[in-house]
């Protein structure tokens, strides 16, 4: 098994340094003429010819990529044309992101792996195929127009949720409650986030061990709101409550929006997947033995079927970060989907190419746990050697 992690790891460091080679370069491809070009068009020659020199962009191209290349090493990523160290936006930034992207992957996970095991254990009908419709007509939907429809009908109607339509920042939130506060916005999103993140851990962990001692787990529309519960009353106990709910009353229609567009495909993936896990031989023969259909439903046929499912999951991690990106922008939402349409609007490429660089390491990183994930649970992944052939 260690052999098996430090081959993997090795390769994941050599596809994001590779990763990173080709994206610096192909940016430059695409986009040939430096910053000061368009936007420095009221400085004199002179003055530009300075800019460019402070900013490196006189230097030749492979001296570019190695100061670029030197900074991402050094966990810096340099500064943005604008003078605003680019590690610092990202601090700023990605908290408000991961609060959207988690919450809502692992909403959207939950409710549509729900779902699809419903329908596919239920089989073909009405509540199928209206389920089935309802999914796919989500998923496909124009995210701008789904997000007017939740806000419409959403927030406008339940006092709680806040939009935060045309802010680049948290400068909606209330300045009463932040004036006096030693936390900052991004600072009270991590912690909103671990607390999450630990809350799950213990209710998985709880689920687990009532499967072991009474046969049973708890169900999905009650794991759902312990968590919610589990983390509010977390937030309580460590004293920013008041901080953290300001900020989900306005990340709540975003989050909201993402997991409507998200839970579809996990859904008919889960359902494509019981359908074939139900004629597998094992599934009659726990039937013939008298199993109830529960058991046979929840320890034999969603246990194998959903392998699948989080296979594909980890796969669509990038292309479910680019709808929170399009997402944020929409709302307006400060993390790092604003930042990034404002970067390339005004052709800020170190901020750019950071921003991408980090969804591709999130996106490495979530394929490398998978794969240790899998190795976990069938050892012949950990083994496996190239095909050798016979000598003749």
């Amino acid at each position: 098994m260690i052999r098996f992690l430090i081959r993997r790891t090795l390769w994941a460091v050599l596809v994001i340094f590779l990763f990173a080679t080709v994206m610096f370069f192909l940016i430059q491809i695409i986009i040939p003429q430096d910053f000061t070009v368009q936007f420095a068009l009221s400085q004199s020659r002179a003055q530009r010819e300075a800019m460019q020199e402070e900013l490196g962009l006189n230097l030749p191209l492979w001296q570019q990529y190695f100061n670029w290349i030197s900074n991402f090493f050094n966990g810096t990523f340099g500064e943005s044309f604008y003078g605003y160290p680019v590690i610092e936006i990202l601090k700023a930034t990605i908290p408000a992101s991961l609060l959207i992207f988690l919450t809502g992957t692992a909403l959207a996970f939950v409710i549509g792996l729900a779902l699809g095991r419903f329908i596919g254990w239920r089989g073909s009908g009405p509540v199928t195929s209206l389920t089935t419709f309802g999914g796919i007509a989500l998923y496909t939907t124009f995210p701008p127009w789904l997000a007017w429809l939740v806000t419409y009908f959403i927030g406008r109607r339940i006092r709680f949720f806040r939009t935060v339509f045309g802010s680049r920042s948290f400068d909606s939130l209330d300045f009463r409650i932040w004036g006096d506060s030693p936390l900052s916005p991004s600072m009270v999103s991590w912690r909103m986030i671990l607390s999450l993140i630990f809350v799950t851990l213990v209710l998985v962990a709880l689920n687990t061990l009532l499967q072991r001692i009474i046969r049973r787990g708890l169900p999905t529309w009650i794991i759902i709101p312990l968590i919610g519960v589990g983390a509010i009353g977390s937030w309580y106990a460590l004293g920013f409550n008041i901080q953290a709910l300001d900020i989900l009353s306005r990340a709540a229609i975003p989050t909201l929006t993402y997991t409507a567009l998200s839970f579809g495909e996990t859904m008919l993936i889960m359902r494509t997947s019981m359908a074939d896990t139900l004629e597998e031989e094992y599934i009659t023969v726990a039937r013939a033995k008298g199993l109830p259909e529960r058991i046979v439903r929840n320890k034999h046929a969603v246990r194998n079927a959903i392998l699948p499912v989080v296979s594909r999951l980890v796969i669509t991690l990038p292309y479910l970060m680019t709808g929170v990106v399009i997402i944020e922008d929409v709302f307006g939402w400060p993390g790092v989907g604003s930042v990034l349409f404002d970067s390339l609007n005004q052709q800020d490429m170190p901020i750019a190419m950071a921003i991408m660089l980090f969804v591709g390491i999130f996106s490495l990183i979530s394929r490398l746990l998978l794969d240790i994930l899998l190795a976990y649970f069938d050892p012949r992944l950990r083994y496996q050697e190239p095909a050798t052939f016979p000598s003749s």
